[in-house]
């Protein structure tokens, strides 16, 4: 085997090893999109999309770049790729927020370049690095919010003597057909001080966690009885439009004007989780309601509206 088979056996070689590796980044990509939970404070876009969906092309690009043998261009790209990865993790240590998703997308990026890397191009690779780090701190716009609420954010409002424990879960068409009717009850028992109320997100799936987590970030934003009652209504409508992308869910809440503000929920579930497992719920909707160390628990619309009604007597 000659010098130039050799040389040709090592490029192919390096060529599938660069695309296999542009698809397990590509695959990182797409489980920070559909995980719903990835990192969602860490945000950061390019021209208007989302830095995700720039990476996927970003690996797209690699990827036919690699198949083709375009062995200049493959590297001139993942130098730049590489220049980029550098702002973006400047980027996380300024902030002190890390986002592991982002961290392996990188490291598989340096693992690309590391791979392709020749001696010859060794100047090109510093200039080209240094030109897309510049050129991305122009026009790259991101966003680290991540905070922690000063207590636990526990969903609950008034003071009144009765204790009543709303379970409901945005995608559950009863839970949905009641709201706009136990609405107008919870508001007149609320303002008589006649009870104190949780609301307690019942996530039956993936998308339903989503939910609940949206719900307590907009209280983050501002805790309050009638904040809690629009967000339900909005992420009800939202979950009767069928939106289940983060991004298209936040997109729907920004045009009704609703604020929210990203904290760590884990406290907080692990209280809501609790009561659950006392309560022993087992569907949605169900209301507990617990008046002189009585605790009864109703299930269904008609049951509920009925018990809600009574304490207004």
């Amino acid at each position: 085997m000659n010098r130039r088979m050799i040389r040709d056996f090592l490029v192919q070689y390096r060529i599938y090893h660069t695309a296999i590796l542009a698809l397990f980044a590509i695959g990182v990509e797409i489980y920070y999109i559909v995980c719903h939970e990835a990192c969602a404070y860490l945000r950061g876009e390019l021209f208007g999309i989302p830095l995700e969906y720039v990476g996927i092309g970003y690996m797209v690009l690699i990827i036919l770049l690699a198949l083709a043998k375009k062995a200049f261009f493959l590297f001139l790209s993942l130098s730049v790729g590489v220049g980029i990865e550098f702002y973006l993790i400047g980027f996380q240590i300024w902030h002190s927020v890390y986002c592991i998703y982002c961290l392996t997308f990188g490291g598989l990026l340096i693992l690309m370049f590391l791979v392709n890397f020749e001696q010859r191009w060794k100047r090109l690779s510093i200039l080209s690095g240094i030109v897309g780090l510049i050129l991305f701190a122009i026009f790259f716009k991101g966003t680290a919010t991540f905070s922690y609420a000063n207590e636990i954010l526990i969903p609950e409002f008034g003071s009144g003597p009765v204790k009543v424990r709303l379970y409901t879960d945005y995608f559950c068409p009863p839970c949905r057909s009641m709201e706009s009717k136990i609405e107008p009850i919870l508001e007149e028992l609320f303002e008589k001080n006649k009870i104190t109320i949780t609301f307690i997100d019942t996530p039956s799936t993936g998308v339903s966690t989503m939910y609940a987590r949206y719900f307590l970030y907009i209280l983050n934003e501002r805790k309050d009885f009638n904040r809690a009652l629009l967000a339900r209504s909005a992420l009800v409508g939202a979950a009767f439009k069928k939106i289940r992308e983060r991004d298209k869910l936040e997109e729907y809440l920004r045009e009704k004007g609703i604020k929210f503000q990203f904290f760590d929920p884990k406290a907080t579930f692990d209280v809501l989780n609790g009561h659950l497992k006392t309560d022993k719920i087992n569907s949605t909707p169900t209301c507990v309601i617990i008046k002189n160390d009585e605790v009864k628990k109703y299930t269904g619309i008609n049951d509920i509206l009925d018990a809600l009604k009574r304490l207004k007597e």
